[in-house]
């Protein structure tokens, strides 16, 4: 410990377990004056240890000491260290039970505990992986539909007689029936993506974390490419048109993309990235 002469205020060092519970009497080396050196007065929150949890160091005796004077640890945050790896280490056992739970292990047990096994059923990667299979069900659907209500020639007919022309089955398929079959095959990805996810295989994170990416940006792309064909249409346009087709654009990007960046940050977080890893 560092003491002062209190006569010419020169600064020395002393190891603390060399002085007693009643204090030590040292000359200071510059002006001769003489004081006792007493141990600083612990508080409630102090730890002292006769030794050291870091290098072993002992004092042999009934001297304590808060500040190992061989290593210069502070015994206080060693020790509050210790305790915050080994609940740390703790909660991630609790947290990776289930998934790590034997397959043989008898159906009395597992039935034995129907509550237990609910709440670590609803863990965030099953919350994640059952939502997105979800959505992916309902994009399959959507294009499913769209594939089937689809009629090329109909489309056509109706198109060449409104335009006064012939319009090809190439123009009418690209525009009206194309994106259907887009969004079948992105949802048949993402369900088996979930699905991967739940269980907990190593690359799911990675493909689901580029599905969320590619929706955020087909969202914007499709409706900006539908704005410039909408411009391009041989009909008037006017300036309240431009304005409102602008801010659908921003609304919807902005109303779809926010809740799938949140999800794809969520994605990065410990309590998924410990069970279903990159």
């Amino acid at each position: 410990m560092k003491i002062t002469c209190p006569k010419c205020n020169a600064v020395g060092s002393i190891p603390e377990h060399e002085i007693p519970e009643a204090g030590r009497f040292v000359s200071c080396p510059r002006c001769q004056q003489g004081f006792t050196v007493r141990k600083p007065h612990a508080n409630k929150d102090s730890y002292l240890v006769d030794t050291c949890p870091a290098c072993n160091f002992s004092t042999f005796g009934d001297e304590t000491f808060g500040i190992c004077p061989k290593c210069g640890v502070l015994i206080k945050s060693f020790v509050e260290r210790q305790r915050e790896e080994v609940l740390q280490q703790r909660n991630q056992e609790l947290l990776t039970k289930k998934f790590n739970r034997d397959e043989d292990l008898p159906p009395a047990e597992v039935e034995s505990a129907p509550v237990a096994d609910f709440i670590e059923n609803l863990h965030p990667v099953n919350l994640v992986g059952w939502g997105v299979a979800l959505a992916a069900v309902v994009i399959v659907a959507a294009g499913l539909w769209g594939v089937i209500d689809y009629d090329g020639q109909a489309i056509q007919a109706r198109l060449s007689e409104q335009r006064d022309e012939q319009v090809s089955g190439w123009y009418v398929f690209i525009n009206y029936g194309f994106m259907h079959w887009v969004k079948s095959i992105y949802g048949l990805l993402t369900l088996s993506v979930a699905v991967m996810f739940l269980r907990h295989m190593h690359f799911s994170l990675k493909a689901l974390t580029w599905l969320i990416w590619t929706a955020m940006a087909y969202v914007p792309v499709s409706m900006i490419v539908g704005f410039i064909l909408w411009v391009l249409e041989p009909i008037p346009h006017t300036i309240a048109g431009y304005l409102i087709e602008i801010f659908n654009i921003i609304f919807i990007s902005a109303l779809v993309g926010i809740p799938l960046y949140m999800l794809e940050r969520y994605l990065h977080e410990r309590t998924i990235t410990t069970v279903v890893r990159l």
